[in-house]
């Protein structure tokens, strides 16, 4: 017979970081799914509404923006990913890191593309 696996909670066990300590307990309600699903909402409308309306000035307005971009990314990954969920948190980390250079990268040399237009038209 198989022994089920141990609760990474329990006294005598570490978490690596403490912030990313499993939750295991699943509510009835959704209430934290729909809370974090209004606010990428609010936070998506707030960013298009500032481009749109040009209510900031261009510096100010990219800052403005890549804060709300982190904001949004946090709460994607602490509500739509189950950063926090889990039996370790060990392996977050690299996959994590993973997702970053692979996303800017891709943003990264977008960017190039579209600055020195690289001979492809």
């Amino acid at each position: 017979m198989r022994k089920a696996p141990e609760d990474p909670t329990l006294p005598g066990e570490s978490v690596e970081i403490p912030l990313l300590a499993p939750h295991l307990s699943t509510p009835h309600f959704p209430a934290r799914q729909i809370a974090g699903y209004v606010t990428s909402l609010i936070l998506t409308g707030l960013a298009f509404a500032l481009v749109a309306y040009r209510l900031l000035p261009l510096s100010t307005l990219l800052i403005v923006v890549l804060v709300l971009a982190f904001i949004q990314a946090a709460i994607q990954l602490g509500v739509f990913m189950h950063l926090r969920e889990g039996r370790g948190t060990t392996w977050h980390l690299p996959i994590i890191g993973l997702g970053l250079f692979v996303g800017l990268g891709i943003v990264g040399f977008s960017i190039w593309i579209m600055l020195f237009k690289s001979g492809v038209s």
